[in-house]
């Protein structure tokens, strides 16, 4: 009973995140998480982790078998499960231990996200949280204070059907004082804004050769873009392509570089670019203002490339497991945070997989005053795996208090608020436009001025409960029987 308990509650975990995002159904399922662990010995814990980690992740992750087979997948699961089975080694024997499970989880969490090949950040229970009410949350502690908050939603639902009434009191004072929280988060106001047009061009197919036809794709964003401005009057500062827009190196091929220009000369707008850049160590993910008349100008090479898709770890064993391993050639990651500059726009430039970075996002974005999220999702079809990265996105606009702009290839692309509210989105696989006069925020969030520290305070803060929430109930119980020791 225990196992199918421990499935139940990684399905519905599961459901919290795109496609269904159902953010309420978090707390219950760590709740559930909990009940099921108290008081088990250790080999059953580790059985009952593994249950939840493989009904958790297999529904979550099932976009990485798109066009690739399902050996990829089932690693991908089996190694996530195992990242996180340290929850097992956390003793649940006593009711006040569970006070420690936010720390160990938040810790797992942060390990997960680093740890191996530069980690791996899907699955964060906070990126789950867009549409909860408490989601400014994020902007005090980042993501990690989406996930500290559910999971501490998760302990009050523990000691409240526990019959721990003081336990859970105090789980709840804490959680009520975190909304209360919310209440103090300074407003943030914008300086001045820029209008922009985004531009979902589309593939000629889904697939991994999404780019097989040379220019294909290319010349799909450059006609859309130039329809748009054919029948639009409106001001443009600044038009937007998502990442791999242009499917050649526009500095190697003279058609694309001249086509390029010349759109950006006629429009007389810059436009930001995503492009594949070959060079002679390998190619490079980039993004790439054009400006009219000079041309290339600020160049944003991707510093957090996607492991197993953009380089090959353990290749000769990856190849062994997938035949598909051998067509991944080795990117060359860059190591500098550019902005675009146009007008007073600072447009921070964060590519597809760069989202899950935690450090690199608060780098870039302190630097700028706008969120620019170039992806392109054709790789994984009509899966879930843009909706939610999408959903990523949203945390990260309010996280850095930015308004934000994610475009995509084939979609979902979207225009993002500060508060994680979506002022437009295209439909998936299909040619749209988006036009948005977009605030620029120039002051930085509470989160980025605290950085890691967030986490440690979190973490901290639970074990200091651990070690005092006892003691207090112990001195509640003894005044209560001793009225006359208060005097």
């Amino acid at each position: 009973m225990a196992v199918i308990v421990s499935l139940l509650a990684g399905f519905l975990l599961s459901t919290s995140f795109a496609p269904w995002s159902l953010w309420w159904m978090a707390p219950i399922s760590l709740f559930l998480l909990m009940k099921v662990l108290y008081r088990k010995p250790f080999r059953v814990r580790l059985l009952l982790v593994s249950a939840f980690g493989i009904a958790f992740f297999a529904p979550l992750l099932h976009w990485t078998s798109t066009y690739v087979g399902s050996t990829p997948w089932i690693i991908l699961v089996f190694g996530e499960v195992a990242l996180l089975t340290p929850i097992a080694f956390l003793s649940l024997n006593q009711a006040k231990q569970v006070l420690l499970l936010p720390a160990v989880w938040l810790v797992d969490e942060i390990l997960r996200n680093r740890f191996p090949f530069g980690g791996f950040g899907w699955g964060r229970v906070g990126f789950s949280q867009a549409d909860a009410p408490y989601v400014r949350l994020a902007s005090l502690g980042g993501v990690s204070a989406l996930s500290f908050f559910v999971l501490l939603l998760a302990v009050c639902l523990f000691f409240l059907f526990s019959h721990e009434k003081f336990f859970g009191t105090g789980a709840i004072v804490t959680a009520s004082t975190c909304l209360v929280l919310i209440a103090f988060i300074p407003t943030i106001q914008g300086s001045g804004s820029i209008s922009v047009v985004a531009i979902q061009g589309g593939v000629p197919q889904l697939g991994l050769d999404f780019n097989s036809r040379a220019t294909a794709v290319f010349n799909n964003h450059l006609t859309l873009t130039r329809r748009y401005f054919e029948s639009s009057k409106k001001q443009v500062d600044l038009v937007v392509w998502p990442e791999n827009s242009v499917d050649v190196d526009p500095f190697a091929n003279s058609y694309v570089k001249q086509s390029l220009q010349k759109l950006v000369d006629d429009i007389q707008v810059p436009i930001v670019i995503g492009a594949v850049l070959q060079g002679d160590k390998g190619p490079r993910n980039a993004s790439i203002l054009w400006l009219p008349t000079s041309g290339s100008s600020s160049m944003y090479i991707k510093n957090h490339l996607t492991p197993f898709g953009e380089y090959m770890p353990l290749r000769s064993i990856a190849e062994f497991f997938s035949p598909y391993a051998s067509d991944v050639v080795d990117f060359i990651p860059g190591n500098v945070q550019t902005i675009h500059h146009v007008g007073p726009g600072k447009a921070s430039p964060i590519i597809c997989f760069d989202l899950v970075d935690d450090q690199l996002i608060r780098s870039i974005a302190m630097k700028g005053n706008l969120l620019l999220v170039q992806t392109n999702s054709a790789t994984f079809g009509l899966s879930a795996q843009s909706e939610q990265e999408l959903a990523m996105v949203r945390i990260r606009a309010v996280e850095h208090q930015r308004n934000a702009i994610s475009i995509s290839t084939v979609g979902v692309s979207a225009i993002i608020d500060s508060n994680g509210k979506i002022a437009q989105k295209t439909e998936i696989n299909r040619a749209e436009v988006m036009q948005q006069e977009i605030t620029l925020i120039n002051s930085h969030s509470i989160a980025d001025k605290l950085g890691n520290s967030a986490e440690i305070l979190m973490i901290l803060f639970m074990i200091l409960a651990y070690l005092l929430l006892p003691l207090l109930k112990l001195r509640n119980r003894r005044m209560t029987q001793h009225p006359e020791w208060g005097i």
